[in-house]
């Protein structure tokens, strides 16, 4: 058992007795909750970022948030002859938060603000399968972030439950428990942050004993920015990821710590007004384990995306993306994040990141032994319709291949030696009825290629609407 940092140790005490950060966690187990959750992380980022303008020095404002969501799948497993284990699922997601700013002194010599965001989260999820009374799962109430920022500018200090991220957000972005340091001087950004995955958190490896609830893990992350070029900027960055969990019950013939590193490079901007480009390469080292053996073995992967969009000023407004990412493989992997099925012999190449990136409503693959490339299309079909202005309508498409042709994906039921992973189209239809309520339909259809043997190798569908509530 290794020895916990000191600091870190610390900082969840800290975080704990300040904001009484006893939460339940429940992860749906499919891939694409995941992008679920970053949408509304998304939707609610401006509640964060509110800055308020009255004379008072101390200042407070609160607000509430309803999302009523339906899910309907089909074919989860891409074969028609076996009962889908969730047929559909509808969902109830209430989130309260309130922030407080302390201002400076109107006499001040200084403009520092500190300020203080908590917000609170309560969801039920009622799920069912095919033919079946299925269940329900509540989630909360629980601390969703709760996180105190620090203005001693130009160093900001943040410390609590909040989303970090390095990077792009692909080797590490989540809502965890930490501290985070921001210097910005001049043309230039350095952020440090030291994280740990929240109480009852699902361990990413599912083979570990007793893996639901009993993640562990530390991330400790430093990034610089150079913004001297107007429009554009580069950085680099160093993540570590360190494992702790245990097993319950313990398995004294099997260690399954998975320590990586990752070093990344990127650079983003803005070609005239229109262009917008992103690209970032990662490469992953570390230790993971052989599953029987025990061995230690060597972590040697890359993964990497590079995009571009364009927005035309024209009627409705169409913006066009294209976009390729990158995740190496391991042709004697079957399962690209278990200990179990992982990695047989030699080195573990192997690409697996802590972070998110969209891959597609259907399929959401991690980005692990995969090539994918997108492109789509968004606009305003009806932008001079005034009850209708804001109806936007989006459509993606995805094409699949794996990097090791003989090794798996997150997807399990891709079990055939073959690069062709398959194609997906997705579409999206989203109404910002007013400020406080809006309306989104999302489809999405995923065809099988030859990676799919013929049992499995059927379509799947996914269909989602979900109305928003601000309040």
């Amino acid at each position: 058992m290794k020895n916990k940092p000191f600091f870190l140790r610390n900082i969840r005490m800290l975080v704990s007795l300040i904001f009484f950060l006893s939460s339940v966690t429940t992860v749906h187990p499919y891939e694409n909750q995941r992008r679920v959750e970053e949408e509304k992380r998304t939707s609610l980022a401006y509640t964060e970022e509110i800055t308020l303008n009255k004379e008072e020095r101390l200042l407070f404002d609160f607000g509430g948030w309803i999302d009523l969501r339906y899910d309907e799948y089909h074919n989860i497993d891409n074969d028609n002859t076996v009962r889908d284990a969730i047929d559909y699922s509808e969902s109830i997601d209430f989130r309260v938060w309130i922030k407080a700013i302390l201002k400076p002194a109107q006499d001040a010599l200084y403009e520092n603000e500190h300020s203080l965001y908590i917000r609170m989260k309560d969801m039920l999820i009622q799920e069912r399968p095919d033919d079946s009374a299925g269940g329900s799962d509540h989630d909360g109430p629980h601390i969703d972030y709760a996180y105190i920022t620090l203005d001693f500018r130009p160093v900001w200090l943040e410390i609590g439950r909040s989303y970090y991220s390095i990077g792009q957000g692909i080797a590490y972005s989540d809502v965890h428990d930490g501290a985070e340091l921001l210097v910005s001087v001049y043309d230039w950004q350095l952020k440090g942050f030291a994280s740990h995955t929240l109480p009852n958190e699902d361990n990413i490896d599912t083979s570990v004993p007793g893996y639901q609830d009993q993640s562990d893990r530390y991330f400790y992350g430093v990034e610089g920015r150079y913004r001297g070029c107007i429009d554009h900027e580069i950085y680099t960055y160093l993540l570590l990821q360190r494992d702790f969990s245990n097993e319950e019950p313990e398995d004294p013939a099997q260690n399954y710590t998975y320590d990586s590193e990752y070093i990344g490079l990127g650079a983003e901007g803005m070609v005239g007004p229109s262009l917008r480009y992103w690209a970032e390469i990662i490469y992953e080292s570390g230790k993971s384990r052989i599953y029987a053996s025990n061995e230690r073995k060597d972590i040697n992967a890359w993964g990497g995306v590079m995009g571009t969009s364009y927005d035309w000023d024209v009627y409705s407004h169409p913006a066009v993306s294209c976009i390729y990412g990158f995740g190496s493989g391991d042709s004697d992997r079957g399962d690209v994040t278990d200990t179990f099925n992982g990695n047989t012999y030699g080195r573990d190449e192997n690409f697996l990141p802590f972070g998110y990136i969209n891959t597609g409503y259907v399929l959401s693959p991690r980005l692990s032994n995969l090539h994918y490339y997108t492109v789509g299309v968004t606009c305003a079909p009806l932008e001079s319709v005034n009850p209708l202005k804001k109806i936007q309508f989006g459509i993606d498409y995805y094409r699949y291949y794996k990097d090791a042709q003989a090794g798996g994906i997150s997807d399990t039921d891709a079990t055939s030696s073959s690069r062709d992973i398959g194609h997906e189209l997705d579409a999206t239809l989203s109404w910002d009825v007013t400020s406080d309520l809006s309306f989104v339909m999302q489809y999405g259809h995923f065809f099988p290629g030859a990676a799919y043997p013929a049992a499995t190798d059927d379509d799947e569908h996914y269909f989602s609407f979900n109305v928003t509530l601000t309040i």
